[in-house]
């Protein structure tokens, strides 16, 4: 075989494994599922036999996604080998694909697949601190505001934070923004405090009083949020 010939096959060649190529599978399957669940048949969704993805020495190729998925080569299921956590591997990306590539031989082809990784609601929101402190002065306006710290929820969607509650009291409420980026809340001074009549924590600095009050605030997602016992 000449020069000339040679590159005409490997064009040829190319050209075949293109277009056994083109096609993509898509798969999805929710993070955190059990270990052998299966996720699809790839044989049936090739159109493949069974016996065929052996004899055509069928197998998924190298690659960062490969430890996660396993092959039957007898019935063709495409299975989950290892545990799956969406924000491990995507953190808070809405969507999270992985890819797989398989190659089979007789005649020579490439397939490529798709595995989405849908977010279950498995993380509670939470402060990066458990309480935090807000200072008001004795003489603060009514309707004054007082931004509190964003909360965080790993999970994405409608899994996400869903809203802030503030526990009853007759001195604030709770006026919460959910606007893009993130969801944040401020609390509002409703009524005036009276130190002479408050049973807080008083200190008393240059004339200013200062009462320092201890807040808890419930955070709601879809499932029921995690509080921590000892702020219970």
């Amino acid at each position: 075989m000449d020069l000339i010939e040679s590159h005409c096959a490997w064009v040829v060649l190319f050209l075949c494994l293109w277009e056994s190529s083109l096609g993509q599978i898509v798969y999805s399957i929710s993070e955190e599922v059990n270990k052998g669940t299966v996720i699809g048949n790839i044989a049936k969704d090739l159109k493949l036999g069974a016996q065929e993805l052996d004899l055509r020495m069928f197998q998924i190729m190298p690659g960062s996604s490969v430890k996660y998925f396993d092959l039957n080569l007898k019935s063709g299921a495409l299975f989950v080998n290892d545990r799956i956590d969406r924000e491990e591997l995507c953190g808070i990306n809405q969507k999270c694909v992985l890819n797989l590539e398989a190659l089979a031989q007789h005649p020579r082809s490439v397939y490529r697949f798709e595995i989405r990784i849908l977010d279950v609601n498995d993380n509670a929101p939470l402060f990066l601190d458990s309480a935090f402190i807000v200072n008001v002065t004795e003489d603060t306006n009514i309707g004054e505001r007082f931004p509190l710290p964003n909360a965080k929820d790993l999970d994405v969607g409608s899994n996400s934070l869903k809203d802030y509650k503030l526990s009853a009291n007759e001195y604030f409420s709770l006026d919460v923004h959910s606007g893009q980026p993130s969801m944040f809340a401020e609390l509002i001074l409703q009524k005036a405090l009276d130190r002479e009549k408050q049973p807080l924590q008083m200190k008393e600095r240059r004339h200013f009083l200062t009462a320092v009050l201890l807040l808890y605030i419930l955070l709601m997602s879809m499932t029921t949020p995690h509080i921590s016992p000892h702020l219970l």
